[in-house]
């Protein structure tokens, strides 16, 4: 059974935030539109202005993978023909890969719109309203910093399915990057209601230097330093077996290789001693093999991606820096900011780590690192990032209140449901066909009791709090998350009681909001209470239920 229950327009403002203002030529929230026809005579009135050249010398690296198959043919005629003809082509087509970009692209930054110009044969205008703009992230790669270039994305929250665009300028100059990012959220105003506790801005047009640009911005005060200790934490997320299985799929997909592999001489003296080792014991040290190797690979990967990280806080933005080689720069803008999620997966856990995220208006858990405000480090850490970007140390210290022994029992159920099909299934296999050796049940009784503990645990990740303006509720084991949402940004609410939840008096409560997740749930809470907690954190919204 499933409920809905939305905000209505109609409710104070006091009480609940109505939804954001269409732009200023009416197109829906959040959504770019294409067309120079959407611009105003103040943004025609701006200059397009061209990427810098020196992109002409980066272009035909990072763009290589799109140029092959107009360079590789006309080299590989050339060379069986003897005809130098189609060299020349193959130079041509490199050429025009290199300096087509650098040609067409124009962009302008308008009072109103931003704007971004490309393509030769078909020709493509992508406008977003400034009031849209979320996040501009500042990226570059080894070959962009010994140019002095850097990669500049604006973020509007749109997704990334077919028939979207993305702002992106590719390169522009490095000494122009902060200028460019202050103008850029100058133009957004605070019409979505601010979380409570954040600074509100003036709105007066910043200082400009003599070339009409803003006046970079203090980066304000630092909220987090990334420590090399931290690197340490890095082996005990799944990320080295990630990268691992995709290596191996790769090869595997590659008969040439695959084949190559296995005959090569490696491998057969692996196999050979493999043969004359014992099973369990080769198993053991092929398991040691891959842990020690996923590990290293994990802290090669958190050292070089997440090396110098910084997050400050200028009262206005939120600033994150990272990057070794290639380094990232994501600027959030503190109006669209609506709370704060700490991660805690499960083998993190045990060795004390967390990791925090930021809940913004317009940025997806799809925006990976975009929303990142502290990589793996420890959990008293995270929780000092928490309450310094909410402006409120007592959040990450809240007592979560419990949802009672029904959660629980559920949760064993869940937990133990397979485990306990799987063993009757070998019960009747023992009885019926043969006899199991005695390590099948050594193996059985291990899993059921793991998921056991599995169940408590997930119970005990299990909870919610309310406190004046905030909703903090946490569940999960193997990957658990604390939420903290403001109120402010919660637009509607779902009820949902399924069959097994009616029977046992539970409910989950949703929570929906356009920023992060989208949905924060309170999951099997005493059905009494759900009204009580809707009350509380909107009031006066208890009122749209219908009894």
């Amino acid at each position: 059974m499933s409920s809905p229950h939305l905000g209505r327009q109609d409710e104070p403002r006091d009480v609940w935030a109505p939804p954001p203002p269409a732009g200023p030529n009416g197109e829906p929230p959040d959504q770019p539109v294409s067309g120079a026809e959407k611009t105003t005579p103040a943004d025609e009135a701006v200059p397009w202005k061209q990427l810098d050249p020196r992109m002409l010398l980066v272009k035909p690296i990072t763009q290589g993978v799109r140029a092959l198959p107009a360079i590789i043919v006309p080299l590989f005629v050339g060379a069986q023909t003897g005809n130098p003809t189609w060299i020349l082509v193959g130079a041509a087509a490199f050429v025009y890969v290199a300096g087509i970009d650098w040609l067409m692209t124009r962009y302008r930054v308008g009072p109103v719109h931003v704007q971004l110009k490309t393509g030769l044969i078909s020709r493509n205008v992508l406008s977003i309203p400034r009031s849209r703009i979320r996040s501009v992230d500042v990226r570059a790669t080894v070959m962009h910093r010994l140019l002095r270039l850097a990669v500049l994305r604006i973020g509007t929250g749109q997704g990334s399915g077919a028939g979207t665009s993305s702002f992106e300028l590719d390169a522009i100059a490095a000494s122009d990057v902060d200028a460019l990012r202050e103008q850029l959220l100058a133009g957004v105003r605070g019409d979505e209601a601010q979380i409570e506790g954040a600074p509100q801005e003036p709105g007066e047009s910043p200082d400009t230097s003599r070339d009409g640009l803003p006046t970079p911005r203090d980066p304000g005060p630092e909220l987090a330093r990334w420590s090399p200790k931290w690197t340490w934490y890095a082996p005990f997320g799944f990320t080295g077996v990630l990268i691992i299985l995709a290596g191996l799929g790769l090869i595997f997909q590659s008969g040439a290789v695959y084949e190559r592999l296995l005959d090569s001489e490696f491998i057969t003296e692996s196999a050979n001693t493999v043969r004359d080792l014992d099973p369990i014991l080769a198993g053991a040290v092929a398991v040691v093999l891959l842990i020690v190797l996923a590990s290293l690979i994990a802290m090669t990967r958190y050292f070089v991606t997440y090396s110098g990280f910084t997050l400050h806080d200028d009262g206005r933005t939120l600033r994150v820096r990272h990057g070794l080689l290639n380094t990232r720069e994501s600027t959030l803008d503190r109006r669209r900011l609506r709370g704060v999620t700490v991660e805690n997966p499960i083998l993190l856990r045990f060795v004390g780590g967390a990791r925090a995220r930021a809940i913004m208006t317009g940025l997806r858990e799809g925006s990976g690192e975009s929303s990142l405000i502290l990589p793996d480090a420890p959990h008293q850490r995270a929780l000092e990032v928490f309450g310094a970007v909410l402006h409120d140390d007592t959040l990450a210290q809240v007592s979560l209140r419990r949802h009672g022994p029904k959660a629980l029992q559920r949760r064993l159920f869940r937990a133990l449901a397979l485990p306990v099909v799987a063993v009757a299934a070998l019960v009747v296999v023992d009885a019926t066909v043969a006899d199991l050796p005695r390590w099948v049940w050594f193996l059985a009784a291990a899993v059921v009791v793991l998921s056991v503990i599995l169940g408590i645990d997930r119970y005990r990740g299990l909870g919610h709090a309310t406190v004046p303006g905030w909703l903090i509720c946490q569940s999960g084991s193997l990957t658990r998350a604390r939420d903290c949402v403001a109120a402010q940004g919660i637009i509607g609410w779902t009820v949902t009681q399924t069959f097994f939840q009616r029977r046992a008096g539970l409910a989950t409560v949703t929570a929906a909001t356009p920023a992060g997740s989208g949905g924060y749930f309170v999951e099997d809470m005493p059905a009494k209470d759900a009204w009580d907690l809707i009350e509380a954190v909107t009031p006066g919204m208890s009122r749209t239920f219908q009894h």
